[in-house]
């Protein structure tokens, strides 16, 4: 698949590939008919976080260094990579590696802002835990001065989602439950393939006290949860492996969801068209075989499915 630099223009020509595992069946449509592919009594789930300027230009150890926030622990510090030399404008994979840093050492970040390295990961030098200088209402200042979203070669800047207020409104109308949580999704690369392979990272979420309750019900009904995303299942599913029930409240998972991993909650993922040598894709196995997949992958580009995250979209139920 051509991977999506920007949304369609067209909301309504964003195509959408249901991907029947029961049936096996792959059925090509347009999002603007999602809602016909809903159920009453579903609790569809999405993720309401805003997206965060977590690229931070720098210097470190006598270079420019890029800084990535990758997330905020329950300390206050954050877990982020390091990159060498460029720009999101260079392909991650052929910009040069980072300086070593150690314990200790500061990222200069210009204005106000300062990283203190607090710890380096042991298996890569790039993976850190950060403390920012100042902290409290000054960082968040001055983060919002200093940073940018983090984007990739491949993409253009655009904020386009699958879903609008319309097809929100026609899914309830169905007699589908809509709500959501926040989950901070982490790095999608880091230019270290080592690093790369441990993805997703441990990321922090916060499930509000309507959408516990709301899958509690339809646990308990049987009624079908279906994930707006994969960092919505990667939240739930955590959760319920952490403590037996999704709960109210903030929480971390570092879960990674494969091939072989029971889904205890999610049973349908309305996801971005992914190609296999993508993170995201293995997560895919856990809702459909792999020959299904393949299938999907090999129809989705013969028939010019757009792909990645401001792609069409992929609903397996």
């Amino acid at each position: 698949m051509i991977a999506a630099a920007e949304p369609r223009a067209d909301r309504r020509a964003q195509r959408l590939m249901r991907v029947d595992v029961a049936r096996g069946t792959l059925t090509d449509g347009r999002v603007a008919s999602l809602a016909e592919h809903a159920r009453p009594g579903d609790v569809w789930v999405l993720n309401d976080a805003a997206t965060l300027p977590a690229s931070l230009a720098g210097r470190a150890g006598g270079r420019s260094v890029e800084l990535r926030l990758a997330g905020e622990r329950v300390d206050g510090s954050w877990r982020a990579v390091l990159f060498g030399e460029g720009s999101w404008r260079d392909d991650t994979d052929a910009r040069p590696p980072p300086p070593v840093l150690a314990p200790g050492e500061a990222i200069e970040l210009g204005g106000a802002l300062d990283a203190r390295v607090i710890e380096v990961d042991d298996r890569s030098p790039r993976l850190l835990t950060v403390r920012f200088e100042p902290g409290g209402d000054a960082f968040w200042r001055a983060l919002y001065a200093l940073g940018r979203p983090v984007q990739y070669s491949y993409l253009g800047p655009s904020a386009g989602r699958p879903l609008d207020a319309g097809l929100l409104l026609q899914l309830r109308r169905r007699g589908a439950e809509v709500t959501s949580l926040t989950h901070a999704a982490g790095l999608s690369a880091t230019g270290d393939a080592d690093l790369d392979a441990r993805l997703p990272l441990p990321e922090r979420y916060d499930v509000p006290e309507r959408t516990a309750d709301a899958i509690r019900r339809a646990l308990a009904e049987g009624r079908r949860v279906v994930a707006v995303g994969t960092s919505v299942t990667r939240a739930l599913e955590g959760a319920f492996a952490l403590h037996g029930e999704v709960p109210a409240g903030p929480g971390e998972t570092g879960m990674v969801i494969g091939q072989r991993t029971p889904l205890r909650v999610v049973d349908a993922l309305l996801t971005g068209a992914h190609d296999p040598q993508s993170s995201h894709y293995q997560l895919l196995r856990a809702f459909a075989p792999d020959a299904l997949l393949a299938r999907a992958v090999e129809r989705s580009t013969a028939i010019g499915y757009l792909g990645h995250e401001l792609g069409d979209s992929w609903l397996i139920a």
